[in-house]
């Protein structure tokens, strides 16, 4: 039983292994395959006839089996000795394919078997146009030429199919750009292969034809003589009963060269012509244009079959532009000029797209990017105008003159761009840029400062401090020199008075008493000196409050016992340099301690004036005075007169002594304005 089950198994097996080797022949077979199926090289043999030839590849064609349309694609070995041609009965030996939307076949080995009549091509209606079951089906559909482009192994067509664009391509051959151009704009039927463009997921995106030949196009309107067509204005496409299938004339002058052809103005408005070659006249020419009309929005186009110069050229001048107009429809496709400000520039796909405003409207001019420069000159602000065709548009979906709620001007391709004012060097970009570096400088001035008086504060400490120290010093020094040339040498003077004492007290008692009262006194005036070297340091009312201030303190110290002291100050008080108002407080004070000790006055003077050339002190007492000349003076004036005239020398100053016994005493101190130490 297990061995009878094994051989059936086997059995069928080897079946639909013999199964799977036949061949298809049946192309709506082939079309049944899945992706994957066709993927894994299913046997093909077919037999039809070829309705079309792969324009750079003639050995690669489109055959129909009478039932539905498939690709062949050959190999070098299988192909004939001469490349098919459209109408051959060919049979075909291959294997399925994925390359297309629907399978297709390659690796064919044809042979020609004769010539057959072409089949009925399907005639598809405009619903049908994109049904996928078209994919490599013969058809024909009625179709306008509107364009072409040659390329380097096929020209291939701009056609309306329906109302609907689409492209044919067809294999290149002797004159066929002149043929392509007498098609231009014609209503004509297309014969050719239905092909699909798709994505990697299958999904068709676009429709396109492959037609075999010029042959496949067959005109259907005469378009020899244009004579009899009747002439019309612009304003008068699509009125009354010439609608677009209607033949008509224009006569005008070309006012702008467009890539689909130029615009044509006469006397009651502007449009597009739409032609082959519209490079052979150049604006300002007159002709006179065969076509058909067609809609457009705001304004009908015509599609040109056959353009004629008239005149010679002549100038034409633009229109002036007013976006404010009652009727809008005038300037549509018209020639136009005005002035705006230019805001920047974007890329299109196509043109350079400037950006405009003009009274606050703002709009765009398309610029063809091959041959203008124009965007490495003009800088945002700039006045400029503009000379070009103006396109009226709408945001809202019908296109109603109404409606109507912006423009953009189509310039020329190497004008249309005239600079009227530069626009002033501080923009507001620029503005903001320099306050950015003006704000960075200051930031970087104000952290600058901070830092330097951050080094100046620490360096003004230890400049302080260094002063301080040698303040300390100086002092120290000047203290030390004045205790040596003052109490150091009174006392050691008084020293030796009290050591001859010793001796003269048993030898000679009248000497004895003479030497005693001079070290009394010696006594007094070291005690007195350091007295004021101690008032000298204490006293701070010379720094605080000035030099009349301290003339005031000295006043006071006499005490109600002491004489009577004045102090007068006359003019308006002043800061003198640095260390004069010192000396002169000292020298106030020697001269006032002179006539207390000395003179025994019962009233002192002190004046100070302040005059505009110099500064007067004056000390004057009542005092039993002395005589100046005198060469043995007692010990207190002379020390005390001697120490006044070093003081008055350190400041640059003059002093005057006025007295004479029983007359009192003026001591007066002239000090230049501006001297110091």
């Amino acid at each position: 039983m297990d061995r009878l089950l094994a051989i059936l198994s086997a059995a069928l097996v080897f079946s639909q292994a013999a199964s799977a080797l036949e061949p298809i022949t049946d192309l709506t077979k082939l079309r049944e395959l899945t992706a994957e199926q066709a993927a894994s090289g299913v046997p093909v043999r077919i037999e039809g006839i070829v309705v079309g030839i792969e324009p750079s590849a003639s050995f690669h064609f489109f055959i129909h089996d009478g039932s539905t349309g498939c690709f062949i694609k050959t190999t070098r070995k299988g192909r004939p000795e001469k490349p098919v041609a459209p109408g051959d009965q060919v049979s075909v030996e291959g294997i399925s394919d994925a390359l297309g939307y629907y399978p297709s076949i390659k690796e064919g080995r044809v042979k020609i078997l004769g010539k057959r009549p072409l089949p009925r091509p399907l005639e598809p209606g405009a619903g049908e146009i994109f049904s996928p079951q078209l994919d490599s089906q013969w058809v024909e559909v009625p179709a306008v030429v509107t364009g072409y482009e040659i390329g380097d192994d096929r020209i291939t067509l701009a056609v309306d199919v329906h109302g609907l664009p689409f492209k044919a391509e067809l294999p290149m051959s002797p004159h066929a750009e002149e043929t392509a151009a007498s098609l231009m704009q014609q209503p004509v039927r297309l014969r050719g292969i239905m092909g699909t463009i798709f994505n990697r997921q299958r999904q068709m995106t676009d429709r396109h034809f492959f037609v075999s030949s010029f042959g496949a196009i067959l005109p259907q309107a005469a378009t020899e003589n244009g004579d009899n067509h009747p002439l019309l204005t612009v304003s008068q496409l699509l009125t009354g009963s010439l609608g677009p299938t209607s033949p008509v004339r224009l006569q005008g002058t070309i006012t702008q060269l467009d890539p689909k052809g130029f615009y044509l103005r006469d006397s009651t408005g502007s449009t597009l012509i739409q032609a082959a070659r519209p490079n052979d006249f150049l604006p300002g020419t007159p002709v006179e244009v065969d076509g058909f009309g067609a809609v457009a929005a705001f304004r009908p186009v015509l599609r040109a079959i056959r353009v004629i110069k008239t005149a010679t050229p002549t100038s034409i001048s633009p229109v002036p532009f007013n976006f404010k107009s009652d009727d809008l429809s005038i300037f549509h496709s018209e020639w136009i000029t005005l002035e705006a400000d230019y805001l920047g520039r974007r890329e299109g796909r196509i043109d350079g797209i400037l950006q405009f405003s003009k009274d606050g409207q703002f709009f765009e001019a398309l610029l063809p990017n091959k041959g203008h420069d124009h965007q490495l000159i003009l800088t945002s602000g700039d006045r400029v105008r503009l000379t070009g065709i103006c396109e009226l548009t709408t945001s809202h979906a019908l296109p109603r003159i109404e409606w109507v709620d912006g423009f953009r001007i189509h310039l020329p391709q190497n004008d249309g761009i005239d600079i009227i004012r530069r626009a002033p060097w501080w923009t507001t970009r620029r503005l903001l840029v320099a306050l950015a570096i003006m704000s960075s400088i200051a930031l970087l001035g104000f952290c600058g400062t901070w830092l330097m008086r951050r080094q100046v504060k620490s360096q003004m400490q230890i400049i302080s401090d260094k002063l301080r120290t040698e303040t300390i010093g100086e002092e120290r020094d000047r203290m030390a020199r004045e205790l040596h040339d003052t109490l150091e040498q009174q006392l050691s003077g008084v020293a030796l008075q009290l050591d001859s004492l010793d001796h003269a007290v048993n030898q000679n008692p009248a000497a004895a008493s003479s030497t005693l009262s001079l070290a009394r006194r010696m006594l007094r005036y070291t005690r007195l000196e350091a007295r004021r070297s101690v008032w000298d340091l204490r006293s701070k009312v010379l720094e605080k409050h000035g030099l009349s201030a301290a003339l005031r303190a000295i006043a006071e110290t006499s005490g109600p016992t002491g004489p009577n002291i004045e102090v007068e100050v006359q003019g308006k008080e002043h800061p003198l340099n640095a260390g004069v108002d010192f000396h002169l407080l000292r020298i106030a004070q020697e001269a006032t301690t002179n006539a207390i000790k000395h003179g025994n006055a019962t009233h002192i003077n002190i004046g100070l004036e302040y005059l505009p050339e110099l500064t007067r002190l004056q000390i004057k007492d009542d005092g039993c005075g002395f005589d100046p000349a005198t060469s043995q003076p007692s010990p207190g004036p002379h020390f005390g007169l001697l120490g006044m005239h070093e003081r008055a020398a350190k400041i640059n100053a003059t002093l005057a002594l006025d007295s004479a016994p029983s007359q009192g005493c003026t001591i007066t101190i002239s000090l230049p304005n501006e001297s110091s130490i």
